[in-house]
């Protein structure tokens, strides 16, 4: 019987069926929720428009999340780049006060570039209500999408570059007696190359850095015409890894801090970490604090390094799938915090009528998740290797040569007549032949996350115990790739 099954009754209650969609899909690939243009939602917004009584214009698309889209912008009073971040309409009022709130916390590091917070902010009244809108420096992407399963892969070097500058940063963040509280690959950011000196770019010239940006009309399913509450056409967002310049600097810094906190004086609510970054004491309903970004901290080094999570996100839906896999993988809770209880939805609750843990996963342990990490073929080469097929499909076409020394696709990686794009039985036969991670640095990864993996808070390092660990000091990138392991 399944968690969810333990609290069925018969009630009969139906799930709603959802409305009919409005808008066609559009051939850009992923794009915002479409449907989310309409009152309370996304703002329409068209390459050209000014903002800011004149102030900024936009000209190109950065990306989008689900409650906000952000845009390239000229600021045309101090003659440099910003991006604009639209938040939706009936979530602005809520993300201005938490945005706000954690402005004032990093006050005192407000001068140190690796904590990223708005430089200003505006609203826009537009049809589908009042948007707040954050004025941001230009960044580049997320780690989450340079180490990505298939799509993207760091090399091992980059991984313990970008461990340890997060370390750093999260250090100098908890000496301010700061919490994070939302520490995940998707809010560790590269910073865009300093070599490409944007701010004295002409249009034409971003456009010939990131491409120009590419559109598709958005039609209503009815064909009727679209109203005012959405734009003529969508924008695909930039691509940082199609420019044949190597754009990516080689620092990180933070951002989203609309969770964090003074150490001491938590939220009484749950985080909105994804689940998977949950430490396990969070994760029962405990409080969250510095030791809770340590376990994030475990969770993200073994993403960048690995390409997958220590805990898959398509198998952990809520807190009591994650303290499952926890117990599978480390051992059972201590004793002395009692049997948690959780709520049908597998959130942590209080409520005696809540029910405890089901078991349901295989028992992985840490050790075996870190020595099946596989990585590129020992002679790969993206510019003349012969595991590349230099192709114009978006989906296994090769990174430019430019980023090779940073990240490398394994979607773009075919070996006897397959593409590494996604799992099956002859991809994972392949995936047994590569090679994986050398002894010598899987003992070491094993030895730091080990010691960050421990139930108990207290038992955690500090990032000060993390700076000094050997892995982060691991240079000889090609000695660690197995020796024996070629194709």
């Amino acid at each position: 019987m399944s968690f969810s099954e333990s609290f069925s009754d018969d009630s009969g209650d139906d799930c709603e069926s959802l409305p009919p969609a409005r808008f066609r899909l559009v051939s850009l690939g992923d794009t915002e929720d479409l449907e989310r243009y309409e009152k309370g939602g996304f703002h329409p917004v068209h390459l050209g428009d000014h903002y800011d009584d004149n102030r900024y214009k936009v000209i190109h698309k950065l990306g989008f999340g689900g409650f906000s889209t952000v845009w390239l912008a000229q600021d045309l009073v101090s003659r440099r780049l910003v991006a604009l971040k639209i938040v939706v309409a009936d979530d602005s009022a809520a993300v201005e006060a938490k945005t706000v709130y954690s402005h004032t916390l990093l006050s005192t590091l407000e001068d140190d570039t690796r904590f990223i917070t708005y430089l200003r902010f505006f609203n826009i009244h537009g049809p589908n209500g009042d948007h707040l809108c954050l004025v941001l420096p230009v960044l580049g992407p997320s780690n989450y999408q340079l180490s990505h399963y298939f799509e993207s892969r760091t090399t091992p070097q980059l991984a313990r570059s970008v461990g340890l500058q997060t370390a750093a940063a999260l250090s100098d963040l908890h000496s301010k007696g700061l919490v994070h509280g939302d520490l995940t690959p998707k809010n560790i950011i590269f910073r865009l190359s300093d070599r490409l000196r944007l701010n004295t770019c002409s249009i034409d010239e971003i456009y010939q850095i990131f491409g120009k940006p590419e559109t598709a009309p958005l039609e209503t399913e009815t064909g009727d015409q679209i109203g005012s509450e959405a734009p003529t056409y969508i924008v695909k967002p930039v691509n940082f890894f199609a420019s044949k310049k190597d754009v990516l600097g080689d620092q990180i810094c933070l951002i989203d801090f609309d969770q964090s906190f003074k150490n001491g004086n938590p939220p009484s609510k749950l985080l909105g970490t994804p689940v998977e970054f949950l430490a396990p004491e969070v994760a029962i309903g405990r409080s969250p604090s510095q030791a809770s970004d340590i376990w994030a901290l475990g969770c993200t080094i073994m993403r960048l390094r690995s390409g997958i999570g220590i805990f898959s996100a398509y198998d952990i839906d809520s807190p009591v799938d994650l303290v499952r896999a926890m117990i599978n993988a480390f051992g059972d809770l201590p004793k002395h915090w009692g049997t948690p209880l959780f709520d049908r939805d597998g959130r942590p609750t209080q409520d005696p009528k809540g029910k405890p843990l089901l078991d349901g996963y295989w028992n992985i342990s840490l050790q075996q998740r870190i020595s099946a990490i596989w990585d590129f073929p020992a002679s790969l080469d993206e510019s003349k290797g012969s595991f590349f097929v230099h192709n114009d499909d978006p989906d296994t076409k090769p990174y430019p040569c430019s980023l090779s020394h940073k990240i490398w696709r394994p979607a773009a990686v075919f070996i006897k007549g397959v593409f590494l794009n996604g799992y099956s039985n002859e991809v994972d036969e392949i995936i047994e032949m590569l090679p994986k991670i050398s002894k010598h640095e899987s003992d070491m990864l094993l030895d730091l996350l080990s010691t960050i993996f421990r139930f108990e808070p207290d038992e955690r390092p500090t990032t000060n115990d993390l700076l000094t660990h050997p892995w982060f000091s691991i240079t000889n990138e090609h000695f660690l790739l197995n020796e024996q392991a070629t194709i």
